[in-house]
């Protein structure tokens, strides 16, 4: 508060007189009594704060109905002669004081229209709106409801767009103010007479700031200590500075999750006078996404400095108004010997004449003086963030909204708009909110877990800090419109998670575990497809059986090894074809039978060789007919015996050569007849004995030369006869000795001795014998 005693200054008025003050109260009504009077004028004014007037009046009229002027607009006239300051308000409350002899005294109070905006509180949100924006868009509704309006002038800060700003259980007053001081803008009224009406003014630099007129109509206004009335000009009478130790910076800091990485901050310090540093560090301030920390330090140090440099004065200018700047004049103190900007002034005045018994006792003439707070105009004027930012207490609930017809609206980030029931006038479609995030289980680079919810969802809203423009979807919850998927409380042991497929609902995915005692079960359904991808091993374990029914084609490939052990039987029915590839071996061991039938044709091809071996007996029986067609040598080895029966006809027939060793006995039986026919030649070798036995007539036939020879001795002979024929000539030759029988029937027998011999007589007969 100013001081009581005088500072020291010069104290020689200027020559004349101050002119007298009078009040004079106007009503928008335009009724009042003709004899109402002001009796005491008091007024509380500041940068940045709605102002208030109490008027004491009196009146003769006891009886007048005062009650009509409660809400309607007033004025009052500060009047010294020619020079008027005039005030003006709604009046918001009157009260009846009594009476003084037979006057009435009441008292008025008034408030800017600003002011009333505490009595509206709103829950709402704005989307991609700028703090001027917003401002504009309440104050522009709700101040003309009052006749009234506001002067945004030529402020440039707040005009960036902000991408979620709520209003929560908030009064328009309160709102718009805290806006205005997160983006360092303050505001001041100016009473403008040809308006008839206060008006809002936004500055953000002190170019923005006009400054006091003095009775002669400049800014200067000397220091008058004794006897100002006396003086023809408004004065001050007292300053006292004042300096105050204060914080010396800021330091903000932010977390963008867009940038997780990089942790936002801005520092503005600079030590005081002895190089010492006291900085306030401030994080969670930041309100959107837009880079701003620097500037939110600046503000807050520019608002934390302001108390460091203060003056507090006393003088009797009704010029005075907060907001304004004005030069003192003859001050002994050189802090003051520059111009100042008016904080904040308290008017008080009194006129004793409104009342007859007062004036009797202080004189006819009314007083006026005030009481202000003043900063060199040369500092940042920053509004000091006084105004609290509503806070969320507790998570909420809301419906994922979007766009008509879509079920689900998400952008790049997996985040969601919701409707929240607190909203006054909801769309519920995607501008019922801005992108909220939404947390998942888990959330790394590229991975984790993405559940996003869907339109009509109600989902678990939470705020970061309980800020009302931080929300976080935490979870979703059923409700009467959305029922769990298993019902309840009949399934109350089925836990999972079922899908809906998107767009139409007409199917799902799901993942169910029944815990039921005794029916355990987890139940996995694809509504189409199902790709499971192992990096590594897989291992599979069914206590008990396993089936698996593929309702069209089912494709499997190991790219290395596989092995399929089965303890007992294993049947595979096939409906239709069966191909099977293997592009190297391929060995098949059966310890104990095997059966393979084949209803109709069995066709087995080998690119190269074929082995077959069998631990003990072989059969094979053929329906009907059986071809071997070997492109090469066959060969056919039997360790024992061999026995080949055919019930028909035999044919072998090879194109080149056929080889067949038997190591033992063979044996060949044919119920009827045997043919062999050899291209070239025939070659039939015993290492021992042979012997070729016919149960009737043999008959050995050649179309070319025919040759028995022995390389020991050879007998032929029959039990019977025995013929040797030949077409042309027989020879029978041994050594030298040979019989020679031909076609013509001449015989010829030579050697080196010839003996005939008979056990019975000889008989020799020709046409003619000749005889040595």
């Amino acid at each position: 508060m100013p001081p009581e005693s005088p500072s020291p200054s010069g104290d020689t008025p200027a020559r004349g007189q101050l002119p007298t003050l009078a009040y004079e109260l106007e009503s928008g009504t335009g009724t009042l009594p003709a004899d109402v009077r002001v009796h005491r004028f008091r007024m509380t004014e500041a940068v940045s704060e709605p102002y208030t007037i109490v008027v004491d009046i009196v009146t003769a009229e006891v009886d007048y109905a005062f009650e009509h002027l409660l809400g309607h607009d007033a004025q009052i006239n500060l009047v010294r002669e020619e020079f008027v300051r005039s005030v003006y308000g709604i009046i918001t409350a009157i009260d009846w004081l009594g009476l003084s002899g037979d006057h009435l005294m009441l008292r008025l109070t008034m408030r800017p229209a600003f002011a009333l905006l505490d009595q509206q509180v709103h829950t709402r949100m704005f989307q991609d709106l700028s703090v001027l924006d917003i401002v504009e868009q309440v104050l522009s509704t709700e101040l003309g409801v009052y006749n009234r309006s506001y002067d945004p002038g030529s402020v440039q800060r707040g005009s960036t767009p902000r991408e979620y700003c709520a209003q929560y259980r908030e009064s328009n007053l309160a709102f718009v103010v805290r806006l205005l001081e997160e983006e360092g803008i303050s505001y001041v009224f100016a009473h403008d007479d040809e308006l008839d009406a206060e008006q809002l003014r936004l500055i953000d630099t002190g170019t923005q700031l006009i400054s006091a007129t003095n009775l002669d109509t400049s800014d200067v206004f000397p220091m008058i200590v004794h006897n100002p009335g006396e003086a023809d000009i408004e004065s001050v009478q007292a300053i006292e500075w004042r300096r105050r130790v204060t914080s010396t910076g800021v330091m903000r800091r932010d977390y963008d999750w867009r940038t997780p990485t990089t942790l936002l901050d801005s520092e503005t310090d600079a030590p005081d006078e002895l190089q010492r540093t006291r900085r306030v560090y401030l994080h969670g301030g930041r309100r959107y996404f837009n880079d701003d920390l620097a500037e939110r330090a600046a503000d807050q140090q520019a608002a934390l400095a302001r108390p460091g440099r203060r003056g507090f004065g006393r003088g009797n200018a009704i010029g005075f108004r907060a907001g304004l700047k004005f030069m003192p004049d003859g001050h002994v103190l050189e802090q003051l010997d520059e111009e100042l900007l008016l904080l904040r002034v308290e008017h008080e005045g009194h006129d004793p004449s409104a009342l007859p018994s007062l004036e009797a006792q202080s004189g006819p003439h009314g007083g006026y003086s005030n009481m202000f707070e003043c900063v060199p105009a040369s500092v940042v004027l920053r509004p000091a963030a006084l105004t609290p930012k509503p806070h969320v207490r507790g998570p909420q609930t809301a419906i994922v909204t979007g766009p008509s017809g879509e079920e689900i609206h998400v952008d790049e980030s997996g985040r969601v708009c919701v409707q929240f029931y607190w909203d006054e006038d909801p769309p519920y479609d995607d501008t019922s909110s801005c992108w909220i995030r939404v947390a998942q289980r888990w959330a790394g680079p590229a991975w984790g877990a993405q559940f996003i919810p869907r339109v009509g969802m109600e989902v678990v809203v939470e705020f970061l800090e309980g800020n009302p423009d931080r929300p976080l979807i935490t979870g979703c919850v059923y409700n009467g419109a959305n029922a769990s998927p298993y019902s309840l409380p009949d399934n109350k042991t089925q836990s999972g998670i079922k899908t809906n497929s998107s767009p139409g609902g007409d199917g799902s995915n799901e993942l169910r575990f029944e815990d039921a005692a005794g029916s355990e079960e987890v139940y996995i359904h694809a509504q189409k497809d199902w790709t499971i991808a192992v990096e590594n091993d897989k291992r599979q374990t069914v206590g008990h059986d396993e089936s698996l029914e593929v309702g069209n084609d089912r494709t499997k490939h190991v790219k290395h090894d596989e092995k399929i052990n089965v303890d007992n039987d294993e049947t595979i029915t096939i409906g239709h074809d069966h191909t099977e590839t293997i592009n190297n071996d391929m060995s098949v061991t059966v310890v104990s039978n095997q059966t393979i039938t084949v209803g109709k044709d069995h066709t087995e091809t080998i690119g190269s060789n074929r082995t077959e071996t069998i631990a003990t007996n072989a059969s094979e029986s053929v329906g009907s007919n059986k071809t071997i067609s070997v492109g090469a040598i066959m060969q056919v080895s039997v360790g024992g015996a061999l026995n080949a029966s055919v019930g028909g006809a035999a044919g072998i027939e090879v194109g080149g050569a056929i080889a067949m060793a038997v190591g033992g006995a063979a044996s060949e039986t044919v119920g009827e007849n045997k043919s062999i026919e050899v291209g070239k030649e025939l070659i039939i070798k015993a290492a021992e004995a042979g012997q070729i036995t016919t149960g009737k007539a043999l008959g050995i036939t050649s179309e070319d030369a025919l040759t028995i020879s022995s390389t020991k001795d050879m007998s032929i002979s029959g039990k019977a006869k025995a013929l040797l024929e030949a077409a042309d000539e027989i020879t029978i030759k041994c050594g030298s000795a040979k019989i020679v029988l031909k076609k013509s029937g001449d015989i010829a027998i030579s050697g080196a001795k010839i003996d005939i011999k008979g056990s019975g007589p000889v008989n020799v007969k020709g046409s003619k014998v000749n005889n040595n």
